[in-house]
């Protein structure tokens, strides 16, 4: 392609994102006086939001953050949901949305829907309360790091990658060659470290020993039901049960209303969310780096 060409094309991308992702951060609800605040963790947690040509649905700690700051702020709101909804994510990103949470001064529940999995669980852990749809995943509790290996594939055709580097471990976990033992030993070590810590959070969000969460902790998935028996969650509730149960907690009497907070842009919906996953899609999907691997709740 026209080195001029894919220049427009770039500069496209950027100018249509630019223009439907100046977004705001706006406030919809059905106010009874006092309310409760829906934040919801869905989607893949990451620190990028849009993946991909059109982008996809995620979390990002920043936004969580601003809403959880925007509930706090609103002397309307007396407790706050954070609707789980998620598969998991980057380690970073799992903490940083835990540790938002944890900072809210004022009531937190989590409720796990279709999939609190992982990273989900990890932010859920983080909450006051623990709420779970009896049919809810839940669990996999544990650390995951792959990367792809193209070497046998290059050798096949014919194809040498000739690397230049410093440092004896410069180019660990690279796609153009086989792991050393000892290169084996060192990535291993990193997501034991990282899995360590997961338990060790949970142990002490949920009040629970190290050795007790270590023997559940094992990736396995539970159902919200299995959750709330193992002390992983508790106790079984519908969405609206769970409203309910943080109302209590933040001293709401009767029906609580119910504020959302949601990123808007100064176009429809359509217009803002497509031309931003699009634009940035687009620019990224011309000037896309290696996509290298990184550990994952």
């Amino acid at each position: 392609m026209n080195k001029l060409l894919i220049i427009v094309f770039v500069f496209f991308g950027l100018v249509v994102a630019s223009i439907g992702g100046a977004y705001l951060l706006t406030r919809s609800s059905v106010d009874r006086g006092d309310n409760v605040a829906v934040i919801e963790v869905h989607g893949v947690i990451s620190s990028q939001q849009a993946e991909g040509l059109f982008g996809g649905q995620g979390t990002t700690p920043a936004l969580i953050r601003k809403q959880i700051e925007k509930a706090e702020r609103d002397s309307s709101v007396k407790a706050i949901l954070i609707e789980v909804n998620s598969p998991g994510g980057t380690i970073v990103a799992s903490e940083a949305i835990a540790e938002a949470i944890t900072d809210a001064k004022k009531p937190t529940v989590a409720w796990l829907g279709e999939m609190a999995a992982s990273g989900g669980y990890y932010v859920a852990s983080a909450t006051d309360y623990i709420v779970a749809d009896q049919g809810s995943m839940t669990g996999s509790i544990g650390v995951i790091f792959t990367f792809p290996q193209y070497n046998g594939m290059l050798d096949k055709i014919g194809v040498r990658m000739r690397v230049f580097k410093a440092g004896k471990y410069k180019d660990i976990a690279s796609p153009y060659r086989n792991m050393t033992p000892e290169e084996e030993a060192i990535v291993n070590e990193w997501v034991m470290s990282a899995y360590d810590d997961f338990i060790q959070v949970v142990a002490d969000n949920r009040n629970l020993s190290n050795s007790y969460v270590r023997s559940v902790a094992e990736g396995n998935i539970y159902t919200g039901r299995r959750a709330v028996e193992l002390d992983l969650a508790d106790r079984v509730g519908t969405r609206k049960e769970a409203i309910k149960i943080a109302a209590h907690m933040g001293g709401i009497e009767g029906e609580p209303g119910i504020v959302t907070y949601r990123e808007r842009g100064f176009f429809s919906d359509f217009v803002g969310v497509a031309s931003t996953r699009f634009g940035y899609g687009f620019a990224r999907g011309l000037l896309a780096a290696e996509n290298q691997g990184v550990p994952r709740y």
